[in-house]
């Protein structure tokens, strides 16, 4: 959790000696970086395929974490996320940010290649350049948008916080709206509207632990009687739920791209906002970044139409039950007219008596 990138890419020392020559820093950054990529991408896999059959009527509920939490292979996904942090925090303690996250980028084809596995149908060669492109888009936004230095440095004053507050705010309030329009969807436009959910909800956690990070550095008084403690715990569970809430839709070459899509996006347009930190390129970069992230959404878009789901989507049916057949009761059966069992053939005196008692 406190693992930061170092300035100059110094190795700390249970990394290695200071002396190590600049080949094993590249070495540590690279494999590293890929085996956070593995390991993001593989524990996204396993969650969504295991999220995928947990019944509908638990979308978005704390019931789905109930049911997920006790799937072996769910857990496993949650432990490869955390395997893929600790990696990823190893290689930015070795590398650039930039060339670090182009590389961690590539958790998305991971993901593909498995669920692609796992669910037996083949990808067309248009669709692989569409998840190629995503990623690439991903990798190239990052290397040109991230910012150079951060305006929240050390110890956040009062207004820092309060930026801080504002952009987890922002990134929490479209979640929310986005996740209560898509529980009321369905089909890919479900899939897209939750996944987007679940990239700001992952945004919002993260602004929210950059905000706690500043925290705990103060001590122990500053942790417990601050904000952020709650808010850490409150957003990342409610990140999980959204994350998990995306994958049951069904649709893994649809949100997996999308929150790998969103979250950047969004994380660095709150750095900049609101956060005070400051872009790495000037107007030729700023534009650049924009191709990139028109090419992005445009690939996500060729998915989102082109991809079928996982499992075979079925339209929901309304199963109407046959109507009860009306049976009389005792009370209708005492009201009806007794009708006699015709035996034999009546006589005309007997006929005008039966219609004259039946007036």
């Amino acid at each position: 959790m406190g693992l930061t990138p170092t300035q100059n890419g110094e190795l700390p020392g249970w990394l290695g000696t200071p002396r190590a020559s600049s080949v094993v820093y590249v070495i540590v950054m690279i494999v590293s970086a890929l085996a956070a990529a593995a390991l993001y991408g593989g524990g996204a896999a396993a969650e969504q395929r295991q999220a995928a059959k947990a019944p509908e009527s638990s979308a978005g509920r704390p019931r789905l974490l109930l049911l997920l939490i006790r799937q072996p292979l769910w857990l496993l996904g949650i432990a490869a996320q955390f395997g893929g942090f600790a990696a990823h925090a190893v290689a930015l303690r070795s590398g650039p940010l930039a060339t670090v996250q182009m590389l961690v980028a590539l958790e998305l084809v991971v993901a593909v290649v498995i669920v692609r596995i796992w669910s037996g149908r083949p990808l067309s060669r248009a669709s692989w350049a569409a998840a190629l492109t995503v990623a690439a888009g991903i990798a190239a936004f990052l290397l040109l948008a991230s910012p150079s230095g951060h305006g929240l440095t050390g110890d956040l004053p009062h207004h820092g916080m309060a930026a801080a507050a504002l952009g987890a705010a922002v990134a929490g309030a479209g979640a929310v709206a986005a996740a209560a329009v898509g529980l009321r969807a369905a089909g890919r436009r479900r899939a897209v509207l939750l996944a987007v959910a679940a990239g700001l909800g992952d945004t919002c956690s993260a602004v929210v632990t950059m905000a706690f990070s500043h925290v705990a550095s103060n001590g122990v008084v500053a942790v417990v009687t601050s904000w952020t403690t709650l808010a850490v715990v409150v957003c990342g569970i409610g990140n999980v739920l959204l994350t998990q809430t995306a994958y049951q839709t069904g649709r893994p070459l649809i949100t997996l791209p999308i929150i790998s899509a969103v979250t950047p996006v969004a994380s660095v347009a709150i750095g900049i906002g609101l956060l005070g930190e400051t872009p790495r390129v000037g107007v030729a970069g700023g534009v650049a970044a924009g191709f990139a992230v028109l090419v992005t959404s445009l690939a996500l878009a060729f998915l989102a139409r082109s991809v079928p789901p996982s499992q075979p989507e079925v339209a929901p049916r309304l199963t109407s039950t046959p109507r009860p057949k009306l049976v009389p009761g005792p009370r209708a059966a005492r009201r009806a007219p007794a009708v006699p069992e015709l035996t034999e053939p009546m006589a005309d005196e007997d006929l005008l008596e039966l219609a004259a008692s039946g007036r």
